[in-house]
């Protein structure tokens, strides 16, 4: 039975100095490996955090619906829907309420993706604490203690022997 333990994605609102689009970052892993990682700048700017993490949970959405189809073309259809772990509570609360706000009225439609997948029950989206969030591998600078303890929670890279 294949099923996904994991979608994580932050997004560093700003990042580039030069255009301040904003980096996003993807790791999907299945029965505990990544099987999916990226990092890229998003195609348009941001006018907010909020707005980022709602366009960079949109690609990560088109990822899983993608790998969910693969899954299910060689026998191994996943059951339930796919648990994306998410640290903006502003995104998650968008993608949730399905209502008109004159504050996001001009996100692009094809954001909401990401409503009709919840919906539907191919997606769920799940809270998790900005200190534990996977996907930071691929768009923040961390100190060496926050990467190996992030590389050793996703076995993502060699394990690293400590001195301590």
């Amino acid at each position: 039975m294949a099923y996904w333990e994991r979608s994580l994605k932050p997004t560093r609102w700003a990042g580039n100095r030069d255009d301040r689009r904003s980096v996003s970052g993807m790791l999907l892993m299945l029965c505990g490996a990544p099987v999916v990682w990226r990092s890229t700048f998003q195609k348009t700017v941001a006018l907010s955090s909020t707005e980022a993490e709602y366009m960079a949970l949109s690609d990560c959405v088109k990822v899983c619906v993608w790998m969910r189809r693969l899954l299910k073309d060689i026998g191994a259809e996943q059951v339930g829907a796919t648990v994306i772990y998410e640290d903006n509570q502003g995104a998650m609360a968008l993608a949730k309420n399905v209502g008109y706000q004159a504050r996001t009225k001009h996100i692009d439609i094809r954001y909401h993706f990401v409503r009709e997948k919840a919906v539907s029950n191919e997606v769920k989206l799940e809270y998790v604490d900005t200190k534990n969030q996977l996907a930071d591998i691929m768009t923040k600078g961390l100190s060496s203690k926050t990467l190996h303890y992030l590389m050793m929670r996703s076995d993502v890279g060699p394990k690293l022997e400590t001195s301590n």
